[in-house]
């Protein structure tokens, strides 16, 4: 069974929405105050394993996008 070209916009619509949400997660905490911050010079700043993932999500519905779009 193929996936249509608006079943896959949709996809890649949650994927997007989704993948910002686990992007912004770390720094909305952060700016709330509900996360401290990490001393100058850890190195760790606000990549997370929840931030890869949300950049991964996000990096694959813009491919999935653009493969739609072909």
């Amino acid at each position: 069974m193929a996936l249509t070209p608006e079943a896959l916009n949709l996809i890649s619509l949650a994927l997007g929405v989704a993948g910002f949400a686990c992007l912004a997660g770390p720094v909305v905490l952060r700016l709330s105050g509900r996360t401290p911050a990490e001393p100058l010079g850890s190195g760790k700043s606000l990549r997370s394993p929840l931030w890869w993932a949300g950049f991964v999500m996000t990096v694959a519905a813009i491919v999935l996008q653009r493969m739609v779009a072909q």
